[in-house]
């Protein structure tokens, strides 16, 4: 019988994972569609003009996706206190995990900044470009880590056979789409640019993965109720 406090460890780590993912959810209905973003190749002017044209919803989307990213790193935590349990003789694998975790937090909420600042006033339209540009620039780079911890669950998952093969396998496959976002500098109006299909759909991938682990724990973990006093 599984110890009551590993229980409630696990169940609160699913449920940081699914607040993460419901938050995620509510952020992206609350900002103006990315897809309808304009291109890198569009005029500083237009930009400017788009960073203003929805900046309530903007501002709130972004506090929405930071709080989701703080969620995550908590489920973050106690995911890496369950891999170094189940593959404790590969303690660097487990450390990229936690690394992976972290610095994919840190790049994101990085870009999150002048994203914010995008939105927040009017800006000269070169500024407002460079803003947008770096804001995107960090997300893109974010991939980089984001594979790193997501290649690092599946490689102890497979090993440890703790938690279901399957959701390594998404993971898996999650960590090969963001070696792509991280690519989105590499031309300008494709698939691997800043707006194209890659920075709406890669994402989900990394998001998929939470909620499908966070349901996994949740359901290995059911309420613990302490025996009443005899």
């Amino acid at each position: 019988m599984s110890d009551p406090d590993t229980q409630r460890s696990t169940r609160a780590t699913g449920l940081a994972g699914l607040a993460s993912f419901i938050l995620v959810v509510a952020a992206a209905l609350v900002q103006p569609p990315l897809w309808l973003a304009p291109e890198t190749t569009a005029s500083m002017a237009r930009v400017a003009a788009y960073a203003q044209h929805d900046q309530g919803r903007a501002t709130a989307s972004l506090f929405m996706y930071a709080v989701a990213m703080g969620l995550f790193l908590c489920f973050a935590a106690g995911l890496w206190t369950r891999l170094r349990r189940i593959a404790p003789d590969v303690p660097s694998v487990s450390g990229a995990f936690a690394l992976g975790a972290v610095a994919l937090v840190v790049l994101i909420l990085a870009a999150f900044a002048p994203g914010a600042v995008f939105s927040y006033r009017l800006h000269d339209p070169a500024l407002a470009e460079a803003l947008r540009d770096v804001t995107f620039g960090l997300l893109a780079m974010s991939g980089i880590p984001t594979a790193v911890c997501l290649g690092a669950y599946a490689a102890l998952v497979l090993r440890g056979g703790s938690l279901p093969v399957w959701t390594a396998w998404l993971a898996l496959l999650a960590a090969l789409a963001h070696v792509f976002i991280a690519a989105s500098f590499m031309s300008h109006g494709g698939f691997l640019s800043l707006e194209g299909s890659v920075i709406v759909w890669v994402p989900g991938t990394f998001f998929a993965w939470i909620l499908a682990t966070s349901v996994v724990l949740l359901r290995r973990a059911p309420e613990v109720v302490p025996l009443a006093a005899s």
